[in-house]
């Protein structure tokens, strides 16, 4: 790409750049509130999101979504990557039928870094130069309307690269591997509600024994230490924001109170949650 700036903005609700220096990733979770895509051009980096590592190599496209967890970036000096972040409401105006694609949505979270052929890479190379120069030139009324136009395109571009990646990745799993899954899909989705195994179990239709034999088989945890690690988290996540009270976050993770909230985080933190808070602002 030509010389351009490292960060262009419409109207608070898209967001084009072309590295990351700007954004505050640290060891620290952040909670995403928007869609954030990303695609590597050289080089390599390392993101964790939602308890898990991943690998972004060359020729690789990442997919964050609202809501995700990211706790952890590292990029190679020789790192350069092309990032579009839309505000989730723009998204939602854009892509109304989204009930059609919600498979492939939900394959975002389940599939956050997926490789590309090197044309695809041009193709999303060519969309994203294309995009900066449409936000910096536009004008007049209809500007908005022509950028949903645009990213619309984009992200079916990506629907359809994540569509077949998605029908491969599935004749991959195995039956236990498709059950833990689910599982994960589904503490993903309601951890802030539920944080018992018997819960999910039966939601799955199985027996609370064979859940965690599973989980433990295929990760290596226990299923109760994936809930646990969910719900941390996103109370970590939680407290190093100041707009939040401790009474707050303990009513948002569905705890009855702020006592049995404290005693959980201690017990699997080392430390209260006012000493977490404390120690994160230092």
């Amino acid at each position: 790409m030509d010389s351009v700036p490292q960060k262009d903005v419409l109207d608070n609700e898209v967001f084009i750049f072309d590295n990351l220096d700007g954004m505050s990733i640290s060891d620290k979770p952040i909670m995403l509130d928007m869609p954030l895509f990303g695609v590597c051009i050289s080089g390599d980096a390392t993101v964790k999101v939602n308890l898990n590592e991943y690998h972004v190599p060359a020729n690789s496209l990442f997919t964050l979504m609202p809501d995700h967890i990211l706790h952890g970036y590292e990029s190679s000096s020789d790192f350069k990557g092309l990032f579009v972040g839309i505000d989730r409401k723009f998204v939602d105006e854009m892509l109304p039928d989204v009930h059609s694609v919600l498979p492939l949505i939900m394959s975002f979270k389940s599939s956050p870094v997926i490789s590309l052929t090197e044309d695809e890479t041009e193709d999303l190379k060519d969309f994203h130069a294309f995009l900066w120069r449409r936000i910096k030139r536009e004008h007049g009324i209809y500007k908005r309307k022509m950028m949903q136009g645009l990213l619309l395109s984009v992200l079916y571009k990506i629907l359809a690269i994540y569509k077949e990646r998605y029908k491969y990745a599935e004749t991959k799993r195995t039956h236990n591997e498709e059950l833990f899954f689910n599982f994960v899909t589904l503490v993903e989705n309601e951890f802030k509600h539920k944080r018992t195994v018997q819960y999910y179990a039966g939601r799955m239709c199985i027996t609370s024994k064979h859940l965690t034999s599973v989980v433990k088989q295929v990760s290596g945890k226990t299923a109760g230490d994936w809930i646990d690690n969910f719900v941390i988290l996103a109370a970590k996540v939680m407290l190093r924001s100041s707009s939040h009270t401790i009474q707050e976050i303990s009513a948002e993770l569905n705890f009855s109170n702020q006592s049995i909230f404290g005693k959980y985080f201690k017990q699997r933190v080392g430390m209260s949650p006012s000493e977490y808070r404390q120690k994160s602002s230092d």
